[in-house]
């Protein structure tokens, strides 16, 4: 499926142009015009990568993450606030009550209101399963309704009702099986699981680390490829009919609040798979092919660096970042032989799904570029799909 997208991808390339950063414009080439699928004459423009480019870059996403943060609304019935908590007592949950000294009283009734039937008779405690109506049954008392209620509230229930039989009842309410609530956590976690929800509140990240942690990137099999591995950039929680995103690796969500989100009953969290966050590393290489963003993250330095750097036939002054297929493609240069080459790449922050090439020469037209990247970017495409 992504290796007919890709392609469908490329193909827009070679009908567009290449929108720039503003402010970029001053340092611009362009490549010598060319006539695309539909007859048009385009001239687009190669950016080169340099000091002035990568503080751009970077103000402009600081500029991005601030308005992120200044208009941000948390999602609806979404709580990350512990004092805020309290569980609430669900169908087939265990309940234990203890009636303190009654029997010592006056008017003395049988300590059986500490013993279930056919329980231990030296127990301590009277422990009852929520029936499916919502109701447990009490000694004296009949069918009580918990269901939804705090154990607080059972207990006001129970301490007000036998107050018409024992003198200021002393009652504790536990809850001594938590059976009735979970909640679901699926996909590139280490063990899939049900996840209970007790009193104690359940975090998104708690509820991933019971399921074993999210499968680490960045581990390579003794082959030394990267195996298939969790974006924990974009985390998705569904919660009482709402869906939001929460980036596992700040407990952020892409618009910018604090998001280690308290978890309801049947919430569900997915965790996808890395395998769209995929840097194409072409041409002149040691070891071309797709390799997989680390955390949502990789400069062009480390692309070059999971290809085992460049090939003895390749020219490093025309190494380039061709970037938005599916819009306005943008094509990126760094001359890597040049003495600050090192900083620059390591400063250059990728996207996903760019295509990094190193030539053996300048390119000059635009029908070059897809040319010379077209069939090394469909097979690296099909590559990466047979991991998915």
């Amino acid at each position: 499926m992504k290796h007919i997208r890709l392609t469908a991808l490329l193909s827009l390339l070679t009908l567009t142009g290449c929108a720039l950063v503003p402010g970029q414009h001053m340092n611009d080439i362009s490549l010598t015009a060319d006539v695309n699928a539909n007859g048009n004459i385009v001239t687009p423009n190669i950016v080169p990568i340099n000091a002035l480019l990568i503080q751009q870059q970077q103000h402009q996403a600081d500029i991005e993450s601030a308005l992120a943060i200044k208009n941000y609304l948390p999602p609806k019935g979404f709580i990350s606030n512990i004092n805020q908590y309290t569980y609430h007592i669900g169908i087939g949950d265990t309940i234990g009550i203890n009636v303190w000294n009654y029997f010592n009283l006056a008017s003395p009734l049988e300590p059986s209101l500490n013993t279930a039937a056919g329980a231990n008779s030296n127990s301590q405690q009277m422990v009852l399963t929520v029936n499916a109506d919502g109701t447990i049954y009490y000694p004296y008392l009949g069918y009580l309704k918990v269901v939804n209620k705090t154990t607080d509230e059972v207990r006001q229930l129970i301490t007000k009702k036998l107050a018409s039989i024992i003198k200021d009842p002393q009652i504790n309410v536990t809850i001594t099986g938590f059976n009735s609530q979970h909640v679901t956590v699926t996909g590139a976690v280490n063990k899939a699981a049900d996840i209970p929800i007790t009193n104690i509140p359940l975090t998104v990240l708690d509820a991933v680390t019971n399921a074993g942690g999210p499968i680490q990137c960045g581990v390579y099999t003794t082959s030394g490829e990267m195996p298939s591995c969790a974006d924990l950039s974009n985390i998705t929680v569904e919660q009482n009919g709402v869906t939001t995103f929460v980036n596992l690796n700040t407990l952020k969500t892409p618009n910018g609040s604090s998001a280690n989100w308290i978890l309801e009953n049947e919430a569900i969290i997915n965790i996808p798979n890395n395998n769209l966050n995929t840097i194409f590393v072409l041409g002149s290489v040691n070891a071309p092919g797709p390799y997989y963003m680390v955390d949502g993250q990789m400069s062009l330095e480390q692309a070059l660096g999971n290809a085992k750097g460049v090939a003895d036939m390749s020219d490093p002054e025309y190494t380039y970042v061709i970037r938005n297929f599916n819009d306005n493609p943008q094509i990126y240069s760094l001359n890597a032989s040049s003495p600050d080459s090192y900083n620059l790449a390591s400063e250059f922050r990728l996207k996903s799904q760019d295509v990094v090439f190193v030539s053996t020469s300048k390119l000059a037209t635009f029908g070059e570029v897809i040319s010379q990247i077209n069939q090394p970017l469909t097979t690296a495409v099909y590559i990466n799909s047979l991991t998915h």
